[in-house]
């Protein structure tokens, strides 16, 4: 009888040794899993705070930049107010004309404005290939200005995502919250229209997405001037040799 209850007590003891050295491999665990977890915390609120500075600075720069734009271009204006003055009406067309080229004009005409509204798309919104696309086939049919929510369109303009947004010529056009757009362009109303219904089936496939898709006709369209700068580094006239 003293046996038995003997070899019971060190059976409870071995089962209470076991059990305790478990409770202690799992504590141990769970609290090195809580410590990677908080160093992990710490160092994504650390990396978000660097990335929230980083993008404070980046638009501090860019309204300083754009200040500093408005202000050379009020003084190439004044330049051009002085030189048109000695030179003949055909200088002062092609002045305004390659202002209208590279996009440092604002300019109105006939064209067409195509709203495009995925807040109550099921599957994909609208993204930067729709945009591009677009803005591709409204060139081919021969607009002759283009801006995409205020922001025009010029050679050196970039449609890009950054995080949830996606920007054209470094400035946001919207967001998670705001996902509509407007894409404003300048040329034959009738032919606007009729290429960008018919071509790769893009309206079609907008649709398909259910993506809100509306394009008007319009007798006069507003499409502002392009306000960042473009400096070639590398690129250079040719000269050409007799």
């Amino acid at each position: 009888m003293k046996m038995s209850v003997k070899m019971k007590w060190k059976r409870w003891q071995v089962t209470a040794t076991i059990v305790a050295l478990a409770l202690g491999i799992l504590l141990t665990t769970q609290f090195n899993t809580a410590t990677h977890l908080a160093e992990g915390r710490t160092e994504m609120i650390e990396r978000q705070k660097a990335l929230e500075d980083l993008l404070e600075k980046g638009e501090l720069e860019r309204v300083e930049l754009e200040e500093e734009i408005n202000r050379l271009k009020a003084e190439v204006d004044k330049y051009e107010e002085v030189a048109k003055g000695y030179v003949g009406t055909g200088i002062s067309s092609e002045i305004d004309r390659l202002r209208i080229l590279t996009g440092y004009a604002s300019v109105e005409g006939a064209g067409i404005r195509i709203t495009l509204d995925s807040q109550q798309a099921t599957l994909f919104p609208v993204d930067i290939i729709d945009l591009m696309e677009l803005v591709n086939i409204l060139r081919y049919a021969g607009a002759e200005a283009i801006a995409v929510n205020a922001q025009r369109i010029v050679a050196n303009s970039e449609i890009y995502v950054s995080g949830k947004n996606i920007l054209i010529n470094k400035t946001p056009i919207s967001s998670d919250r705001e996902q509509i757009y407007v894409i404003d362009a300048i040329g034959p109303p009738d032919q606007l229209n009729d290429v960008i219904q018919v071509t790769d089936g893009r309206v079609n496939s907008l649709k398909e997405r259910k993506i809100d898709v509306k394009i008007s006709k319009q007798n006069s369209v507003e499409i502002p001037a392009y306000t960042g700068s473009m400096r070639f580094r590398y690129a250079k006239p040719m000269t050409q040799t007799p």
